[in-house]
């Protein structure tokens, strides 16, 4: 009897929520079949089954969370001894939706190591011959880093220590504390309609939750002349290069990140801290029917104007038809929000956490209200923590600059 668990995705993710199962109790099921769909707060992935026989149970229906570790199924493999898969190699990655990204080769090896880790960290814990058992773990839920391993290779101190325990204030969604009313449960009337989170609306309403509790915002705004804008892009698309407005705004960050690298940080709640990224990897906002889900641009300060609107026009129709990888949605150090093409003048946009700060892009405003040409307004909202007002005004000033002199962003460095 073969117990499958919930393979470690990918750094940072602890939990899923079983979208679909492919498979039932009592059906057939062959090695590298599509088994289950995960949603994690990054992306939707496909999980193979590593072995042949019968499902014989399933533990984890769809629309609940499980965690990592969790056993999701048992399959009757054939074999009298119970096993059970705990780790996924580099190997073994889970696919995407994207059926072309599947490997061709065997996608899961049994491992009977309990040490969180992705498949990247272990191999690095190799090739600097690191005991990763004996590593001491300082990433969520007791999960090993990369930064760790290297520690753990410069010093040669590798005693294993046990992972940290997660007190009930630092939990992945603050609690909430309702009033005592709020504690009765509400009784619909009978047209009423019940809508439960689930899917992706569950994970924006669980990470825009903990970005309000935990970080304090603040929002600066200011009004920009695109005037030149409209000029260049017409420039280009004459001469047969499709780019919208979201390129021009995701190269002004990637610069501007540059003179003000504190906006480019994550926080590190564990160690009440903040890490300075020296990638500059910009998310995107994408609306789709699922909802809005931040597509990532990887070192868009290295990228042109060009190859960063071809990047978000492959990434926003992957995203559109749920197909986006993992690696398309992780890393992200910096947010730029365009509600401009759907409507709304102005937003306050709620950071996405754990990065500090977001750009809010809005509609072009041509009737005159501030200039005779099209102007908007954008918005920054910051980490009040570690961003002060001053610098915010001095980055969104900086941002109004280059969009005014756009000529700028031709310069790819």
């Amino acid at each position: 009897m073969f117990s499958f668990r919930l393979p470690d995705i990918g750094e940072g993710v602890a939990e899923g929520e079983i979208v679909k199962w492919n498979v039932a109790p009592g059906s057939k099921v062959e090695q590298d079949q599509d088994m289950v769909e995960v949603m994690t707060d990054k992306v939707t992935v496909k999980i193979p089954s590593p072995v042949a026989g019968t499902v014989k149970d399933i533990l984890v229906p769809e629309g609940k969370v499980a965690k990592v570790g969790d056993i999701l199924v048992t399959i009757d493999d054939g074999k009298s001894q119970d096993s059970t898969n705990l780790e996924v190699h580099e190997e073994t990655q889970v696919s995407g939706k994207s059926p072309e990204d599947a490997p061709k080769e065997p996608r899961t090896i049994v491992s009977q190591t309990k040490v969180l880790a992705t498949p990247a960290v272990r191999k690095l814990a190799k090739d600097l011959g690191v005991d990763i058992e004996k590593v001491k773990p300082t990433g969520p839920g007791g999960r090993v880093l990369a930064d760790d391993v290297r520690n753990a290779a410069k010093s040669g101190n590798v005693v294993q220590e046990a992972p940290p325990q997660i007190r009930k204030d630092e939990a992945k969604v603050p609690e909430e504390k309702p009033h005592p009313e709020a504690e009765k449960t509400l009784v619909p009337h009978e047209h009423d309609e019940i809508l439960e989170m689930k899917g992706l609306r569950r994970i924006i309403f669980e990470k825009m939750t903990k970005s309000k509790a935990i970080i304090p915002h603040f929002t600066v705004m200011e009004i920009v002349d695109l005037g030149k804008v409209i000029e260049l892009r017409d420039d280009l698309r004459s001469q047969g290069f499709t780019v919208g407005y979201t390129p021009f705004f995701v190269k002004a960050a990637s610069k501007v990140l540059r003179e003000f690298p504190k906006f480019n940080a994550h926080y590190d709640e564990a160690r009440k801290a903040y890490i300075l990224r020296k990638q500059c990897n910009i998310g995107v906002a994408v609306d789709t029917p699922a909802g809005l889900t931040v597509a990532v641009v990887k070192d868009a300060d290295l990228k042109s104007l060009n190859s960063i609107a071809e990047e978000i026009n492959r990434l926003a129709e992957k995203a559109r038809k749920n197909e986006l990888k993992l690696s398309e949605v992780q890393d992200s150090t910096f947010t730029v929000s365009n509600v401009g093409s759907i409507g709304g003048v102005l937003s306050n946009p709620i950071i996405n956490y754990p990065e500090v700060a977001i750009l809010g892009v809005h509609r072009l405003l041509d009737d005159g209200i501030f200039s005779e040409k099209k102007s908007m307004f954008v918005s920054l909202s910051c980490d009040h923590r570690l961003i002060d007002g001053a610098d915010a005004a001095r980055f969104i000033r900086k941002i109004k600059e280059m969009l005014e002199k756009p000529s700028i962003l031709l310069i790819e460095r």
